[in-house]
């Protein structure tokens, strides 16, 4: 784990959650505090009283909640770009779930709670942003719940590697899967071996995985396979669209 870091005005506010309002950025600059944590770190414990929100700039983190017998439940993955530990929006609010490094290092920045909230008072346009963003997160969580159902473990899996190859710009990607098989399958809400089931199925779709390795011959046969199951498609609303 690397040196606490505390940015300056210098520094560019690369985050989506400052992009449409620099002024935010310069009011909070000097509370925000980014650190490299390495694999398997807990960077919030659920229950705890939510002290920060967090901004990933690189890496993946888990969200989970386990029960007292430790089954876990992966209810969601966040990657650069992302915030999660957004109950520190709220006065007096605890965590819903634990947030773990996993897939290598991770890159955060977090903002305490206190400041986080009086911006958000003060800056209209960024308590703008930051309901946008918790609008997406309450969104995909819906998605994921209606995949479940209307979706095989074979299309489930298809639409997770059409996220991680949205901006190759080309109908073919290559790319390493990020985080280990295990933890994808309990996201993607499968069994490890339906899992490897579902990797020889994407084959008749052009779809090779070996180990974490992942070439896709086409991306918009992949996109027929999986999008026709899907409420999102066509609506405008896809991330995967948007940016294919």
């Amino acid at each position: 784990m690397t040196e606490l870091k505390k940015l300056s005005n210098q520094d560019i506010p690369t985050h989506p959650l400052f992009e449409s309002d620099p002024g935010a950025w310069r009011m909070l600059v000097t509370s925000i505090h980014r650190k490299v944590y390495a694999r398997d770190k807990v960077v919030v414990c659920h229950g705890d009283a939510a002290h920060s929100l967090w901004l990933v700039y690189g890496g993946w983190i888990k969200l989970v909640r386990q029960t007292p017998d430790g089954k876990e439940t992966i209810i969601g993955l966040c990657t650069e770009g992302d915030i999660f530990g957004e109950a520190a929006l709220f006065p007096n609010a605890s965590y819903p779930y634990q947030a773990e490094v996993i897939a290598g290092q991770a890159e955060l920045a977090r903002i305490p709670a206190k400041e986080i909230q009086a911006i958000a008072k003060q800056e209209n346009t960024f308590s703008s942003t930051l309901m946008t963003l918790l609008n997406e997160r309450n969104a995909q969580i819906q998605l994921r719940l209606e995949h479940a159902t209307t979706m095989s473990a074979a299309q489930r899996l298809g639409c997770f590697i059409l996220r991680l190859c949205r901006n190759s710009g080309n109908d073919s990607a290559k790319f390493q899967i990020p985080v280990e098989k295990h933890i994808l399958a309990s996201y993607l809400g499968m069994k490890p071996e339906t899992l490897s089931r579902s990797q020889q199925q994407l084959k008749e779709m052009g779809v090779e995985i070996a180990g974490a390795n992942v070439t896709v011959a086409s991306v918009e046969a992949l996109k027929e396979f999986v999008c026709g199951s899907c409420s999102e498609s066509g609506t405008g609303t896809c991330d995967i669209e948007k940016n294919s």
